[in-house]
């Protein structure tokens, strides 16, 4: 009896072996040749989504770090026309400045000394005209008295004619004062304006020079400090108006080909994450730099709230118009030995392909060679894939 029942114990035995291996079988994943088989279990335990690559219409962007600069004629230095001490500043830096507004003030003994020439020259002229004034008013009433005395008849001619020539001469020599007064008095304010002074009765003889902003702008640096002595053209602030800047980076020579002038821009910083900044490229250079292959470009960029400063690091993108290309999430993409790869659903598996990518935007990315549109791509779970092919 024993002997009938044990050839039929090692044929049961050998029948649950073989179905216990084949379901270990179907749990471990297969590779061959590239190509990776995932159980169902697997598949649902890693997360493994796959998504079907397509033809698309794209606006991409190309990534660069970028570097805020001023503009160059947007900035400019306000330095001192005179020798003095200034006496009061008022302003400091990253003052927000509107053109004419009074920034500090410099007492000169030159601008002093100009003006009291100038004052001097004046009141000279107006005690003569003064003169001229009371000369005319007595001509003019010899003339009227002699006017009258000729049309009755009871004086001559001759001292009609010298009243009235007197009278011509007193006037003509009061207009010519005046003239004069007023032309001293137009040099002088436009010598001082020069200088950033004028012909105020409150500063008279005062020799105070002050210095207004001649354009809007921020105050990049402030180069003096109250009592301090300065010498002429000494520069004083640095101003730039900021409420453009320019974004500088640099393109490699192989990504040339894809940017172009006038191209969107947008910029993005780590001090103003949520802030997206809008410009157009409007500078590429003709140079490539030898040492590192790269081209210089630049765009201008709107900055009304002036978020953006000088020397400020950030993310540039450069956008290019539409293009109908194959894409796929930029999830799918995985790098194996210096090669970008992705994993395309097949018969047999999910089979490893190396591929060449181009341009991408924040979610997708263009696939130049390597997939056809319509192939099943492997958008989450691609690592797990990439370790278990590449994990001997």
């Amino acid at each position: 009896m024993k002997l009938k029942i044990y050839p039929l114990v090692i044929l049961l035995f050998f029948l649950s072996g073989c179905c216990l291996g084949k379901k270990a079988i179907n749990h471990a994943p297969i590779k061959a040749r590239g190509i990776i088989n995932v159980s169902k279990e697997t598949a649902e335990s890693i997360g493994l989504q796959t998504e079907v690559a397509q033809r698309k219409k794209v606006n991409f962007q190309l990534g660069f770090n970028g570097i805020v600069k001023a503009i160059p004629n947007k900035t400019f230095f306000i330095a001192s026309p005179v020798k003095g001490r200034l006496v009061n500043v008022y302003v400091e830096p990253n003052d927000q400045i509107t053109k004419s507004k009074l920034l500090c003030e410099i007492a000169s003994q030159d601008v002093a000394e100009l003006q009291l020439n100038i004052n001097e020259k004046l009141i000279d002229l107006e005690g003569k005209i003064e003169e001229a004034r009371l000369e005319l008013s007595l001509a003019e009433s010899t003339f009227n008295r002699e006017q009258e005395l000729f049309n009755n008849g009871i004086t001559a001619k001759k001292e009609f004619l010298e009243a009235e020539n007197n009278y011509k001469i007193s006037k003509a020599n009061l207009a010519i004062l005046e003239r004069s007064k007023q032309s001293l008095e137009k040099l002088a304010e436009k010598r001082l304006s020069i200088v950033g002074s004028h012909l105020d009765e409150n500063i008279k003889d005062s020799g105070v020079v002050e210095i207004v902003a001649p354009n809007n702008g921020i105050i990049l640096t402030r180069l003096i400090n109250p009592g301090e002595v300065v010498d002429e053209n000494k520069v004083l602030f640095e101003v730039s108006d900021l409420s453009e800047v320019f974004l500088e980076s640099h393109v490699y020579e192989k990504d040339l080909s894809e940017v172009s002038l006038g191209e969107e821009v947008t910029f993005t910083t780590e001090a103003s994450p949520s802030d997206v900044f809008h410009g157009t490229l409007s500078y590429i250079s003709e140079r490539v730099a030898s040492e590192t292959r790269t081209v210089t470009v630049r765009a201008k960029i709107r900055n009304p709230r002036h978020k953006l400063k000088p020397e400020m690091f950030g993310t540039m993108f450069i956008h290019s118009p539409k293009k109908e290309t194959v894409v796929v999430n930029k999830s799918a993409i995985q790098r194996v030995d210096n090669q970008d790869v992705i994993y395309v659903k097949t018969p047999y598996g999910f089979k490893e392909v190396k591929v060449k990518i181009g341009k991408e935007t924040d979610s997708v990315i263009e696939i130049l060679n390597g997939l056809k549109p319509n192939e099943a791509v492997v958008t989450s779970g691609s690592f797990w894939l990439k370790s278990e092919l590449h994990n001997d």
